[in-house]
């Protein structure tokens, strides 16, 4: 091959083209990819590692926190009834003391069961047995007074049992003297015995007879005494 050879080009024209005109580009902002920096991989790490340790802890305490409800529910929460229109029903007794006072002290608490026989209160004996003693002086004093008229009722009986013995004399003297009379008067009537002696057996006689007179009324003075003191004796038992 010569290196005289030359070669020609031929130039020609391009046809014309219409050519539609660029679009523009939208604006896309393109964030750069940071790779993290060595020294923050290791406490992603310890978080997952403290995360790992910590929910089976809270899995055990939910598991635990359910076996609680469950086991309180069984043994209280299903009887308990929880409404907002609600009332209890229960029987209501009364309690009242046979005697008033001041409460001294409280035996039972709110809400405490009890049954029939148990103390509730106690109440203030102060002023009881301020009663009790007068009660006792007086029962003393109505004591001496029963002795004093018993003592007194044996005296009426003695007087009485005195005023009979001396009645039963009083009639035998009074007999004697009748009889004493008697015999005078016979005796003056036949002119054996004196006026003087029969005047002296009268005047015997109605001594006797007012003696016998004096009796009873000592008789009917005991027994009158003995009943007012009887009376009295029943007043004050």
């Amino acid at each position: 091959m010569s290196s005289n050879t030359s070669v020609t080009a031929e130039v020609r024209p391009f046809p014309n083209a219409k050519v539609a005109p660029a679009t523009e580009a939208p604006d896309v902002h393109v964030q750069p990819v940071v790779a993290p920096p060595p020294e923050a991989e290791a406490p992603a790490k310890k978080k997952r590692s403290v995360r790992s340790f910590l929910l089976p802890i809270i899995g055990l305490a939910l598991l635990s926190g359910g076996a609680w409800y469950g086991y309180d529910y069984w043994t209280t929460g299903r009887f308990m009834i929880s409404t907002d229109d609600a009332y209890v029903q229960a029987d209501m007794a009364f309690v009242s003391p046979k005697i008033s006072g001041y409460v001294d002290q409280l035996l039972v608490s709110e809400n405490q069961q009890v049954k029939a026989g148990d103390p509730l209160l106690t109440i203030d004996a102060g002023d009881y047995k301020i009663a009790v003693a007068q009660a006792e002086a007086q029962i003393a004093t109505l004591a001496k007074t029963l002795d004093r008229i018993d003592a007194q009722t044996k005296a009426a009986q003695a007087s009485l049992q005195q005023a009979q013995a001396q009645k039963v004399a009083d009639q035998a003297a009074a007999d004697n003297a009748g009889r004493a009379q008697q015999r005078a008067a016979q005796l003056v009537k036949t002119h054996v015995g004196t006026q003087a002696q029969l005047d002296d057996a009268q005047t015997a006689l109605d001594q006797a007879k007012a003696a016998l007179v004096g009796a009873d009324a000592q008789i009917a003075a005991a027994q009158a005494n003995i009943g007012v003191l009887e009376a009295q004796r029943a007043e004050s038992a």
